[in-house]
């Protein structure tokens, strides 16, 4: 029954044969655990499932990698290092930071749509997953690098409720959520959110939000009024 229903997982999943007489045993194994990894979770997907779906034995994959852990690993590297180049050359280039980051938000949507796989497997080890710790190790360095970026063009962000930390949670935020709750914002728009005329309308929106958010930051705060947590008791309960 088991070997039953691993032939038609490989079935279902649709691992092309003449595409897999150009991969390495390697490559094969990979591809057929990011698939896994993506539809199950890391848990789920079983060293013999892989092996089935990859065309290869257990012993190939020990072989290749020694544990599942570090075919995970391997998995999550691949997508790690394209991402990381990408916002790279966006956010460490020349010209005005704004415009970075506008380079970068294209980028990290681009990498996205390209990449759906990589948003089923982050969104199932963060939410409880045993590789929960290993996503956010390789998540993390990119977090800090655009955190330096924001702080070291605006001084502003260095702490307050323009934090530069805060920032870029809600970047990554509006972002990487169009992706993952794909399902409820297409009830919500009556249409498949990541069609490229819809992403286009996301990319638009996302500019005019890093607008606003860049002429706060240089604004000099002279008119703003004190955030509700800084006033006295007395008028914060007036502005209630």
């Amino acid at each position: 029954m088991e070997k039953h229903r691993d032939n038609m997982l490989a079935v279902r999943l649709n691992i092309p044969d003449e595409k897999g007489l150009f991969m390495s045993t390697r490559e094969k194994i990979i591809q057929a655990a990011d698939r896994l990894f993506g539809e199950f979770g890391f848990d789920a997907s079983t060293v013999q499932k892989i092996a089935e779906l990859s065309q290869t034995n257990k012993a190939l994959i020990h072989y290749h990698f020694k544990s599942k852990e570090n075919l995970f690993v391997c998995v999550i590297d691949h997508y790690f290092e394209e991402l990381t180049d990408a916002l790279q050359k966006s956010l460490l280039g020349e010209g005005f930071l704004e415009n970075r980051i506008a380079k970068a938000i294209d980028r990290y949507i681009q990498f996205l749509e390209q990449n759906r796989n990589f948003v089923r497997i982050i969104q199932r080890e963060i939410n409880g997953g045993n590789q929960r710790d290993c996503v956010i190790g390789h998540m993390a360095p990119l977090f800090q690098m655009d955190v330096t970026a924001v702080r070291e063009a605006y001084p502003k962000t260095l702490a307050g409720d323009l934090a530069a930390e805060q920032l870029v949670v809600s970047c990554y935020g509006m972002i990487i959520t169009y992706f993952s709750s794909h399902g409820v914002i297409e009830k919500v728009l009556a249409s498949n959110p990541l069609t490229r005329e819809n992403l286009l309308v996301r990319r638009k929106h996302l500019k005019a939000m890093l607008d606003i958010i860049i002429r706060v930051i240089k604004e000099d705060g002279n008119d703003m009024i004190a955030p509700s947590h800084d006033l006295p008791e007395e008028e914060h309960r007036n502005n209630i």
